[in-house]
């Protein structure tokens, strides 16, 4: 029967509310496919990254909904499992997981918009284990979603589609299997390809009769008397009159990643696609003008918008703690992946009171380093390193209850459970990280409105170098909204992009971004918020270094900023050369900082060619701003 409890599964990423699947969107379109389900009576275990969103599923659907602890206990407790995910990141940060539980019996079906080798990757990987997997990517935003009108464009086991039809009629009005996995997947790239080049055209339409002062009301109105009358230009041509693209049926973020999904299928197939292409371009442009969240409508903003010639500075930033809030998750984390083995701390109030001291003196430390530090003093004290102790169970109950506490705010599955799953210490750390971070990583304040800003004055060039890892960085730029200005060429990472890696204060990876910006480092901004990071940026000769210490691992302000500036971790001594409170007091800082590189220019070009010694900035020419600063500041 497929009501009994567990049967199906609802995993979701950010709002699970109803699905038996993992849904990493924002809920637009998961809400709408689980309440069609648990209307008609099905019993569904959920999973979602915030924990408060599952229990806001079970009280609304009391007796019909089942809490898991994670992503694997959503499998394990599931006949079936449907799958949700909004983008490849979070399809490769939560999969293992889900694969980890996967065995004979069990069936995976997973309704994304990815890409056809990532769905014919996980349908290799969970048919290895025994089980079946069927893609069922869908046709229809939230409205349909909501009224169960979806169309489910299918490829894979067809034993699977006919085993969930039933399901599959209560979520949508039409229902296709075409071939092999990969094929769905292929099917539902063409369609949304198709439908993002017909709006990118109605919007430069729209434009072009603005700026021939027509009428874009009439505009609308003839095309709906002729041929290219059609149900996209009715729902969308309104939104584009009023410039209003708040009621978010589909984001633009989710439909140029389909997009360029569809560019990718053609390269590989050798088809030329350059409607979509300039389709493309178009959405992207209108996700750095900050509307990645808002509805598909708003590409119309991107064809209105006036060209402008970039500046001549690039900036480049950290993330954890700088772009990001981050930083005190990922040390709350790591101390409890670390809390049962610290030498010297016995009982749970003890541990506890731990974590803080821990957070301030390890922000901007990689995790290899936080352990060779615990080993150190295990040594000191004669006990095993962690190698060898990091899957034993923790003997005392009040620990241990403490620390299955503490993971499951983060959404992680118990302690006896993770060793278990990941039974090496580091692999588990970077794996449960990147799904902690998934549900809670922010963006710091004034992030996204500052980069907006930086973006619109010229300022195009913008990149991340940072010491932490891949996919877990690219899953944060996702939640935290900033996948406009950071697509995955502009997000360098000293951990997995160098071999062997290279953390900071090495300047390798700041050296690295300033390349890919082609811009020398004398004319590269650098933001960070850690000595480390600091001096990677000194070394790496930044033209101007900012140090920020706005993120909420930061009590101490005026103390980091003190310690930013004292430069202990670059060879010649130099640190940060302002520090900011406000990550908005960056925008007058770089606008500086570009009129001296403007006014330098070729000159500045020219002695670096020749191996000369440039010009540097003249840092006394921001104390002209600083008065104009909203935040504290020192320098």
């Amino acid at each position: 029967s497929l009501t009994t409890p567990k049967r199906y599964s609802v995993y979701c990423d950010r709002v699970p509310r109803r699905c038996r699947f993992r849904k990493p969107s924002a809920g637009i379109m998961g809400e709408g496919m689980a309440a069609n389900l648990l209307k008609a009576g099905r019993k569904l275990v959920v999973w979602n990254r915030g924990p408060e969103k599952s229990a806001q599923l079970a009280k609304a659907y009391p007796g019909l909904v089942t809490v898991a602890a994670s992503a694997g206990e959503v499998v394990a407790l599931s006949e079936v499992t449907f799958a949700m995910l909004s983008t490849l990141e979070a399809s490769e940060a939560v999969f293992p997981s889900m694969l980890a539980a996967m065995a004979g019996g069990k069936s995976l079906v997973d309704c994304a918009t990815l890409t056809p080798e990532r769905m014919e990757c996980m349908a290799g990987q969970v048919e290895s284990k025994g089980g079946r997997f069927l893609e069922a990517p869908v046709s229809g935003s939230k409205g349909p979603a909501a009224a169960g009108q979806l169309i489910f464009l299918c490829g894979g086991s067809a034993s699977l589609y006919e085993q969930v039809s039933p399901e599959l009629d209560l979520m949508g009005k039409a229902k296709f299997l075409f071939g092999a996995t990969g094929a769905g997947t292929k099917m539902k790239l063409v369609v949304n390809m198709t439908m993002g080049s017909m709006l990118a055209t109605l919007a430069e339409g729209a434009a072009l009769a603005e700026a021939a002062d027509l009428s874009q009301a009439q505009l609308l109105e003839v095309l709906d008397l002729g041929v290219m009358s059609n149900m996209l230009f009715k729902l969308k041509g309104p939104a584009i009159l009023s410039r209003d693209h708040a009621n978010t049926q589909f984001p633009l973020k989710h439909a140029q990643k389909d997009m360029r999904f569809a560019l990718g299928l053609g390269d590989d197939l050798g088809q030329s696609l350059p409607l979509c292409a300039a389709a493309n371009e178009q959405m992207k442009l209108a996700r750095s003008l900050g509307h990645q969240d808002d509805d598909f409508s708003a590409v119309y903003e991107a064809a209105r918008a006036k060209p402008r010639t970039p500046n001549a500075c690039a900036v480049l930033l950290d993330f954890d703690g700088t772009l990001g809030d981050t930083e005190t998750p990922a040390m709350e984390v790591a101390f409890w992946e670390l809390s049962p083995y610290l030498p010297g701390v016995s009982g749970a109030a003890a541990v506890q009171a731990q974590c803080q001291p821990f957070i301030v003196a390890n922000a901007g430390k990689a995790f290899e380093f936080m352990c060779e530090s615990v080993d150190k003093d295990r040594a000191a004290q004669g006990l095993p390193p962690l190698s060898q102790v990091a899957t034993a169970p923790i003997a005392d109950a009040a620990l241990a209850q403490l620390v299955d506490a503490r993971r499951a705010a983060f959404g992680l599955e118990p302690y006896s459970k993770a060793v278990a799953t990941y039974p090496d210490l580091l692999v588990r750390q970077k794996e449960e990280t990147v799904i902690a971070l998934g549900a809670t990583a922010q963006a710091n304040p004034f992030v996204l409105a500052t980069l907006a800003k930086l973006r619109a004055a010229g300022t195009s060039k913008q990149a991340i170098a940072t010491t932490s890892g891949k996919p877990r960085v690219p899953v944060c730029v996702d939640k935290c909204g900033l996948r406009p200005f950071f697509p995955a060429a502009k997000i360098h990472s000293g951990e997995s992009d160098f071999t062997p890696p290279r953390f900071k204060p090495a300047p390798d990876v700041y050296l690295l971004a300033a390349a890919s910006e082609r811009t020398p480092p004398s004319l590269c901004v650098a933001v960070e918020d850690s000595a480390s990071g600091v001096g990677s940026a000194a070394n790496a000769k930044m033209g101007l270094i900012v140090g920020y210490v706005g993120a909420t691992h930061i009590s101490d302000k005026t103390g980091h900023a003190a310690m930013l500036m004292r430069g202990e971790k670059s060879t010649d001594g130099r640190g940060a050369d302002v520090v900011i409170e406000r990550f908005d007091d960056l925008f007058p800082l770089v606008e500086a900082f570009n009129a001296w590189a403007e006014a330098v220019g070729t000159a500045h070009f020219q002695s670096l060619l020749s191996g000369q010694v440039a010009e540097p900035f003249d840092k006394a020419k921001l104390a002209a701003i600083f008065g104009a600063l909203k935040g504290q500041y020192w320098a």
